[in-house]
C-alpha cells in the first residue's frame, strides 16, 4: 500500500507499520473516524508522533464508516454495526498479542468515531492496557444510558473534545470523563478552543506524551 517508510504489513484486517510487533516498546491500536481510514490517521497522527520504537495497528472500517448513526442515539440504534466495530478493534489488539505484545504495552487511540469506540471499548471490554487516547469522542448511548466503565485501575486516558464540534459535544466528552474517572481511570481532559473537526497537534503532543510514559 506503500502507507509508510516503514512499510505496513497487512494483518487480519488491519495495516501495521511501525518498528515490528516482535521488538517494538509499545503497540498502538489506532482507530479511524467517519468516512476516513488508516491513511488519514498516518498522516494526522502516526507520523507526527515520531516515536520509532512503537509499532502501529491499523483497523479499517469495511466501508469507511465503523457504525451509521451519532454515538449518543441509542445504542441499539447503531447495531449491529457497533458490535462488529467493537469486534475489528478486539482483533487489532489480537494482531499485537499474537507477535508478543503484553496487554500492558498495548495503548488504545481513536479519533471521532475511532475515539468513541476506544471508549466503548473500556467499557464492554476492559483489560489492563496500557492506556488510551478518546481523541474527540465519548462513551456510547443516550444520556439514560450512559454509566461508568468496569474498574479501570489507573489506567491513563487521554479524552479530548473541541468547541462548537457539533459531531462530538463537549457535555458528552466532560461526562465520558467523569464516568472515566469514577472507574478509576487517571483521566487527562482537555477541551481545545478549535471549532475543527480534526487531530490538532496539542493533541498529537498529547498522546507523543501518553504514549512515552507507558514506554514508547
Amino acid at each position: 500500500m506503500g502507507l509508510s517508510p516503514a512499510n505496513p504489513r497487512a494483518a487480519a484486517g488491519s495495516v501495521v507499520t511501525g518498528e515490528p510487533l516482535e521488538t517494538a516498546s509499545v503497540a498502538v491500536v489506532v482507530v479511524h473516524g467517519r468516512d476516513q481510514d488508516p491513511r488519514w490517521m498516518l498522516e494526522n497522527l502516526v507520523w507526527d508522533l515520531d516515536l520509532p520504537n512503537a509499532a502501529f495497528v491499523l483497523p479499517a472500517a469495511p466501508h469507511g464508516s465503523w457504525y451509521p448513526n451519532r454515538f449518543f442515539d441509542r445504542i441499539e440504534d447503531n447495531e449491529p454495526w457497533l458490535t462488529d466495530a467493537l469486534a475489528s478493534i478486539a482483533r487489532a489488539v489480537e494482531v499485537a498479542e499474537d507477535r508478543g505484545v503484553p496487554v500492558g504495552r498495548i495503548v488504545l487511540a481513536g479519533f471521532s468515531q475511532g475515539a468513541c469506540l476506544v471508549a466503548e471499548m473500556l467499557d464492554r471490554e476492559p483489560r489492563p492496557y496500557g492506556g488510551a487516547a478518546i481523541l474527540t469522542g465519548g462513551l456510547f448511548g443516550t444520556e439514560d444510558e450512559l454509566h461508568a466503565p468496569p474498574a479501570l485501575d489507573g489506567m491513563p486516558v487521554l479524552i479530548t473534545g473541541h468547541v462548537d464540534d457539533s459531531w462530538v459535544p463537549v457535555p458528552r466528552v466532560e461526562r465520558t470523563a467523569e464516568l472515566l474517572e469514577e472507574a478509576g481511570a487517571s483521566v487527562r481532559l482537555a477541551i481545545h478552543d478549535d471549532p475543527e473537526h480534526q487531530i490538532n497537534d496539542e493533541e498529537v503532543a498529547a498522546v507523543r506524551r501518553l504514549l512515552v510514559e507507558v514506554g514508547a
